[in-house]
């Protein structure tokens, strides 16, 4: 028995010096309100309303669903194999989707399978679901992933945030509410600082580049302070040579921007704020038309009110193809061709050299050339680097790890991913990849050795009670493996690889009915865990047999 290949994320610690943005408001009113309404204000909140859903039928995983009501709640349903799951929060403030969230007991969020996109006001299948073998009710949003949708998850308060907040621009807000204190005022940053307080979010270069950025080692989600240098947070990627396609991605507004000749000429005049009041809801495209003419103003006729119709179009973004949002790289000349037309979700990763993006420039150091190793994959760089800047964080010797798993080198993999247990023991990323690649070679003995003492520090990790487990089977020791499965689907009673490993362990121990029924349950929560239907089709046969 093994485990299947799942992504872990460390643990992220609360931030310090957040309050509730809503003490901002008696000396802010009117910014204030007038925020709440901008799409960023309203990023990531409670669900007060779903758009009804009768039935949306998914051709590829041949599942439907639908919105049911329960009360005040709103439900979305999977059918066959009926399950469903209560909507708790979305994700997008609606000028372009609402994706659905649903908190589960362990208080984890959960991206539903089903989004309602603004453009012909429909629901269609959420960003990377369109597959047959997608996600379903499984996705977990991690901190980095909410954060460019929401405030600050791991705040001191305890509680989710309600969309992005003031703080995002402006700094950490409690010692200002408190004493008066200094907070950050974009405005009066230089020229690079303010710009970057919108890149921050908004300087994804490709969706399918992996990485396209990479968080400096030792930096958490939500540990960027405006007016720092982004470079100190995060540096970001581009490929060496540019694709022969011509496409655009949600967060890519700031590199649309950075790419035109408008930016590059303008000499530090033309930023994000430029056109873009972060206080306010979006202008009218008269606005923007006077933004163009203040350096434009004999181009076309002086009827024209609409620049933005022809030089930054409206298209259909890669990552998320029922989205249509303004292309921000400002062209010379109209794309041809119908920029609107649907086109299909793709799921291949693009790959290739990578070079710096921004910042534009970094010193010629270790620590450079690490990260940029680092956004390579490429072992033979990663491996230098790292000996080079005698890094001591845990994420380079993790991204060793995972280029040297993908290249079969599983020995120097699994060095590489003790290397990073060692420097991080209480983040549970490396542990399981690790355990894989030992039991996967023969040596669940190491794997326990090494996965028991995080075991005690993180009991109610399920990914690593799943790896435990199956080390302990490899070593015949099932009646413990049972217990750790018996917690896991306690802990997580929705996570489908546990019910498969439980079922595992029920029929080592003879109890043929209580393997069915955990099979049964494995498949109810993923339709197309083969392996799942495997042991359920062979141990009903034995059972007719």
């Amino acid at each position: 028995m093994r485990s299947l290949v799942l992504l872990a994320f460390g643990l992220q610690a609360a931030e310090t010096g957040y309050i509730d943005p809503t003490a901002c408001r008696p000396c802010h009113t009117a910014i204030f309100d007038s925020y709440q309404r901008s799409g960023m204000g309203r990023s990531f909140s409670k669900v007060t309303s779903v758009p009804p859903l009768k039935e949306f039928r998914h051709q590829a995983s041949e599942r439907t669903y639908s919105i049911v009501k329960r009360g005040a709640e709103s439900l979305l349903r999977r059918e066959p194999l009926a399950i469903q799951k209560r909507i708790d929060y979305v994700v997008g403030s609606g000028n372009h989707s609402k994706t659905f969230v649903h908190r589960d007991e362990a208080g984890r969020l959960l991206e539903l399978p089903l989004s309602w996109y603004a453009e012909g006001s429909e629901w269609n299948m959420s960003p990377g679901y369109d597959r047959p073998d997608h996600s379903d009710f499984r996705r977990e949003l991690t901190d980095s992933c909410l954060f460019c949708h929401n405030g600050y998850p791991s705040n001191a308060n305890g509680g989710l945030a309600q969309g992005i907040d003031c703080q995002r621009c402006h700094g950490p807000g409690e010692a200002h509410a408190k004493q008066k204190g200094a907070i950050v005022n974009p405005a009066k940053l230089s020229y690079e600082r303010q710009l970057e307080v919108c890149l921050q979010c908004h300087l994804e270069s490709a969706s399918r580049t992996l990485p396209d950025s990479v968080r400096r080692p030792g930096r958490t989600s939500f540990s960027y302070r405006p007016g720092e240098p982004l470079g100190d947070f995060i540096t970001y990627y581009e490929f060496e040579k540019s694709t022969a396609e011509d496409r655009i991605t949600v967060n890519g507004a700031g590199y649309g921007m950075m790419k035109s000749a408008c930016f590059l000429q303008s000499k530090g005049r033309l930023q994000c704020v430029t056109c873009h009041d972060p206080h306010r809801p979006v202008a009218p495209a008269s606005h923007f038309t006077e933004v163009c003419r203040s350096c434009h103003a004999q181009a076309h006729e002086t009827s024209t009110n609409d620049c933005a119709r022809c030089h930054m179009q409206k298209r259909r973004t890669e990552d998320a193809v029922h989205v249509v949002m303004t292309d921000h790289r400002i062209r010379r000349r109209p794309l041809s061709g119908d920029l609107l037309t649907k086109v299909p979700e793709r799921h291949d990763s693009a790959s290739g050299p990578v070079k710096l993006l921004y910042p534009p420039r970094l010193p010629d150091n270790a620590e450079t050339r690490l990260a940029h190793a680092m956004a390579q994959r490429d072992s033979t760089l990663l491996a230098p680097a790292i000996a080079e800047a005698k890094s001591m964080q845990s994420e380079p010797y993790f991204a060793l790890g995972e280029s040297l798993k993908r290249e079969g080198r599983i020995v120097d993999a699994i060095r590489a991913y003790r290397a990073a247990v060692d420097r991080a023991p209480d983040d549970p990323a490396a542990y399981v990849p690790m355990a894989e690649l030992m039991v996967g070679s023969g040596d669940a003995r190491s794997a326990i050795t090494s996965l028991e003492p995080a075991h005690k520090r993180m009991p109610r990790d399920v990914k690593l009670l799943n790896s435990l487990a199956i080390a302990y089977v490899q070593e015949n020791r099932v009646d413990e493996a049972f217990q750790l499965l018996s917690s896991a689907v306690k802990i997580q009673p929705d996570d489908p690889v546990s019910w498969l490993n439980f079922g595992v362990c029920q029929e080592a121990k003879g109890d043929p009915q209580g393997a069915l029924a955990a099979y049964q349950r494995s498949i109810s929560l993923q339709p197309d865990l083969a392996r799942a239907r495997q042991f359920l089709q062979r141990l009903t046969q034995r059972s007719i047999r």
